[in-house]
């Protein structure tokens, strides 16, 4: 992938990707572009040549971005300045990832310059590291079929007040040797797969058993929200299924909301949509994940009663200090809330980012700042231990939020 505000400078880099033997080769025109476009794509990349100054994300975020989630196999920065390069290669050394940084050249960037430092970095072992860097689809049959998976719950809450309102599942493997692996290294290789359907029914069977139980000790006003998959939403059997777990663990439907990625909705599927509207009318919260303004059209969200969406993290990081990323947040929380519904912002790290929501009326955060996903049997520790620190979030104001 080439990262590159300017049209021409990009196609003169992906040209030179091209000579250098890679082929496809995809493009971006600034950081938020490239991670929207790394993270529909399902799988790392095998190399990521970026830019350093570009407007909305520059290179050295989206560098963080793409080690955190480990989006590429390796990393080549581009600038016309030299000091930029020195804070590139300053920053990769802070970072214990498994994204390699390979080299920086100054722009405009030649072949022979880049075949240097691709020859330097022996390529062909990093193409082997890229497609071995998922687990084979065997490995996640048989975890599944040995109970290796469990939700992690990522707390979420009211910005205003600090208080704790619900819970974002995530799915989570116990590896026996790796340990604990996030779903993004193993939900890409599950997709279009008939694994699909057992892995989401499972994860939401023991996230509804232990909402169960947590509304049996007293927290009865936690709601908790499960990411479900294109191929879930657009079959009724698996709809109904979940409707039926819901029932069967005894949990009041309005404090369940069922989050579909924002290419679901944009692409329009007729069962798809009539199916959202089904559970709709069961009582069940509809949330849309990952929205960004000007990706999906108010014609579109006005097809189904969806309750909340759910800001991408992606220009909530740091908002407070980017206006192009100020403005975006602002637009999509106007959508949201011209459309009747709740806005969550994802991703919140900063307390200048949490004031700026605040000012915007946002009503619900989550991310780094409020909590990290933990493990059921953590929750209601978490709870006690920061009651305090919350309420103290609640009411903290921003150094500065002008300019």
């Amino acid at each position: 992938m080439v990262v590159e505000d300017s049209p021409v400078q990009r196609d003169h880099m992906a040209g030179l990707l091209r000579q250098a033997g890679f082929g496809d080769v995809l493009q971006a025109c600034d950081g938020i572009d490239a991670l929207r476009k790394l993270n529909a794509r399902g799988m790392p990349v095998e190399l990521v040549l970026t830019d350093m100054d570009m407007p909305g994300m520059d290179g050295m975020e989206l560098m963080r971005h793409v080690c955190e989630l480990e989006l590429a196999a390796s990393l080549l920065v581009a600038s016309a300045r030299q000091e930029r390069l020195h804070e590139a290669q300053a920053g990769m050394a802070q970072r214990a990832a498994r994204v390699a940084l390979l080299g920086t050249a100054l722009k405009p960037l030649q072949l022979d310059v880049l075949n240097e430092i691709l020859e330097r970095a022996d390529t062909s072992g990093l193409r082997q590291a890229t497609a071995t860097g998922l687990p084979a689809l065997h490995e996640v049959a048989a975890a599944l079929s040995g109970g290796q998976f469990l939700p992690y719950y990522e707390p979420r809450i009211d910005i205003a007040t600090g208080m704790l309102r619900g819970v974002d599942v995530q799915p989570c493997w116990t590896h026996p040797v790796r340990g604990l692996i996030r779903a993004a290294r193993f939900m890409p290789v599950l997709q279009g797969t008939d694994l699909i359907a057992p892995l989401t029914a499972e994860i939401a069977a023991q996230a509804l058993r232990q909402l169960h139980a947590w509304h049996e000790i007293g927290l009865i006003s936690l709601g908790m929200s499960i990411k479900l998959p294109a191929e879930t939403l657009a079959d009724r059997a698996q709809v109904d299924q979940l409707s039926a777990l819901v029932r069967e663990f005894g949990v009041a439907p309005h404090t369940v909301i069922w989050e579909c990625p924002e290419a679901v909705l944009a692409g329009g599927a007729p069962l798809t949509i009539a199916n959202l509207a089904h559970l709709g009318v069961r009582g069940f919260g509809l949330a849309l994940g990952g929205y960004r303004a000007g990706h999906t059209t108010q014609q579109q969200l006005a097809r189904c009663p969806l309750t909340e969406l759910r800001i991408d993290p992606v220009i909530v990081h740091e908002a407070s200090r980017h206006p192009p990323r100020r403005a975006l947040l602002q637009q999509s929380l106007d959508a949201a809330h011209q459309m009747g519904m709740a806005a969550v912002a994802e991703g919140v790290e900063l307390v200048e980012d949490l004031a700026l929501l605040r000012s915007l009326g946002c009503e619900l955060a989550q991310g780094a700042l409020v909590a990290a996903p933990m493990s059921g049997s953590a929750l209601a520790g978490w709870i006690r231990n920061n009651r305090r620190r919350l309420k103290e979030l609640a009411n903290a104001s921003a150094p500065s939020l002008a300019g």
